[in-house]
């Protein structure tokens, strides 16, 4: 069983104290039994010395030696519990206790202790009887007359009373022991509980917490240790809680900008284990045949991207590396992998793997490629030709008028084309850069699709084409700029009336829905394959580019309509079958009257 501070405070406590007062116990008994016996025998040889002058001169005069038990009996009187004996010179008893000595008056006595006192010796003993264990005090005085022994006095008193005296003490010392001790020990439990108890709120409130609750506080009741222990305590939680709201507030902002990053941010452990991954990642990397989950393998994870032979490498690599990656095939998605190991003490603990989506910049790289490259071809073209006839007609043609007009007719269109190449061309690029300033007017739309109508007429006409219209007889006022939208207008239709064959039909249609007026161009022309149709937009793009380039197409009318129409705050979209014709309908939001 663990023993606590407070148990091993209190039992040292208590032994100290037990053993000051051993100590001080073994010190008073033995100095008053010193005391004790010291005045005790003291008391013991000034009787014998009295004695032993009261019967000198019976010893010196031997004849006189029988006056000598009377005398003893008489002197032993005022002696309780001591026993006397009388030796002359010889060591013959001459007195002494009567139920010892009676048998024995006369004969001589040989002891080590007598024949030392005969010597003139004074033996002094404390002894202890054989028979009843009792201990006395002997002691043997030699008489000398002169120089001379003339007898031995031997004194043997009880040293019972002085030691039950001893024992009374011990007693009273024994009972006061156990009471102080008593005591001491209620004090030392009462002591170490006010050191103990701040000790065990302590760990506690530590234990607490270590449990995740850091609002633990101490009430401090003293100005002493403890008292500090407390105070400290209680700043290290104040301190620990700022921190921690300093910490969660940083991890809400990183992962905020993680979790709202359109690249995709994948941490993996020294294992190559999955340990973050942000909601850009698991859309980049997600497939239908496994989860992106923490925890998962990373050669799992990167499959698609990186094998594991190469991964296992990337994770001992300590210098970043980056790679391009083609994911899903031709029409997927192209990223920019970038391989970044994080270290400690210079050592690679894991590595963050960043996926950047690059396939709208490569993308817009090929399409700018495709722009250039159809720019120059368009201008190529008609100034090659421009440059031959320019060549042909210096060298001579000019001077057959018939061949001379002929060349200036086609030099003319050919210069025709190029300008409108160049101002389609501004267009876009004002509109791309938001720099066109159309003035905008309220505008009845039935009438400006009826001066449009009125305008390709003719050519209709002449390629036999049949066009009309279902408009209805009310006007829509719409607020725009009438040129550009009679450019999307005449835009749509020079496209129905050049792709549609002999015979063919054009409709063009109004609907007013949801607060937009919706305008369609429908022809019965030879139309698009369904996979160019998501395509017809882009810039320079012809689904058919030599019959384009013949008819004198450059690409660029249906992306300046879709610019045109959404700069009016309207949409534009095409649906066509091949072979049964297309349909090209925009919007336009309609002005509040």
């Amino acid at each position: 069983m663990r023993s606590g501070m407070q148990g091993k405070i209190v039992i040292l406590y208590s032994l100290l104290i037990l053993f000051a007062m051993q100590l001080s116990g073994v010190y008073l008994v033995k100095s008053l039994e010193n005391y004790y016996l010291r005045n005790y025998a003291s008391s013991q040889i000034a009787q014998g010395e009295l004695l032993g002058s009261f019967i000198r001169r019976y010893l010196v005069e031997e004849e006189q030696s029988e006056l000598i038990p009377a005398l003893i009996a008489e002197f032993g009187g005022s002696v309780q519990g001591t026993e006397t004996m009388v030796l002359d010179r010889h060591g013959r008893l001459l007195a002494g206790p009567e139920q010892r000595s009676f048998s024995l008056l006369g004969e001589r006595v040989i002891q080590d202790d007598i024949l030392l006192a005969l010597s003139g010796n004074r033996v002094e003993a404390v002894r202890a009887d054989p028979e009843t264990g009792k201990r006395y005090y002997f002691i043997a005085l030699p008489v000398k007359s002169t120089s001379s022994v003339v007898g031995v006095v031997i004194l043997r008193g009880s040293l019972e009373h002085i030691y039950l005296t001893l024992r009374e003490i011990k007693i009273m010392l024994i009972t006061g022991w156990l009471v102080v001790l008593g005591i001491a020990v209620v004090i030392g439990f009462l002591l170490a509980r006010t050191i103990t108890s701040p000790i065990r709120e302590v760990t506690s409130r530590a234990a607490a917490m270590a449990g995740g609750d850091f609002s633990q506080l101490i009430e401090v009741r003293s100005h002493d240790e403890i008292g500090e222990l407390g105070k400290m305590f209680n700043f290290l939680t104040i301190r620990l809680q700022d921190t921690l709201k300093e910490i969660s507030s940083e991890k809400n902002k990183i992962e905020a900008i993680l979790n709202y990053m359109t690249d995709g941010i994948i941490a993996l452990n020294r294992e190559g284990k999955a340990i973050h991954l942000n909601p850009a990642a698991r859309q980049l990397l997600e497939r239908s045949d496994y989860r992106v989950e923490l925890g998962s393998p990373g050669e799992e994870i990167l499959s698609n991207i990186i094998d594991s032979e190469e991964l296992s490498r990337l994770l001992q690599q300590t210098s970043p590396s980056i790679k391009e990656v083609q994911v899903g095939g031709d029409e997927g998605k192209t990223l920019q992998v970038y391989f970044a190991p994080f270290k400690e003490d210079g050592n690679p603990q894991g590595m963050l793997v960043v996926l950047h989506d690059v396939t709208r910049e490569r993308i817009l790289s090929r399409l700018q490629q495709e722009f250039v490259a159809n720019v120059s071809h368009e201008l190529r073209t008609p100034l090659t030709t421009i440059k031959n006839y320019v060549e042909t007609l210096l060298n001579g043609a000019q001077d057959d008028p018939g061949v001379r007009l002929r060349f200036l007719e086609v030099v003319d269109k050919e210069t025709d084309r190029m300008v409108k190449l160049v101002k389609d061309l501004l267009v876009l690029s004002q509109m791309d850069y938001q720099e066109t300033n159309w003035l905008r007017e309220k505008s009845d739309v039935i009438s400006l699709i009826n001066e449009v109508l009125a305008q390709v007429e003719l050519e209709c006409r002449t390629k036999e084409i049949y066009l009309h219209d279902l408009l209805p007889e009310r006007k829509i006022i719409v607020l725009l700029n009438k040129d550009k939208i009679r450019q999307v207008l005449l835009n749509l239709l020079d496209n129905a009336i050049k792709y549609t064959p002999k015979g063919g039909e054009i409709k063009v249609s109004v609907l007013t829905k949801y607060n937009f007026v919706w305008i369609t161009v429908k022809d019965t022309g030879i139309g698009i394959p369904a996979k160019e149709v998501d395509r017809v937009f882009e810039r320079f793009y012809r689904v058919d580019k030599t019959r384009s380039r013949d008819s004198g197409g450059t690409g660029l009318g249906l992306p300046i309509a879709k610019q045109i129409v959404e700069a009016h705050g309207g949409s534009i979209y095409l649906k066509s079958e091949l072979e049964k014709g297309t349909e090209v309908t925009f919007s336009l939001p309609l002005q509040e009257t």
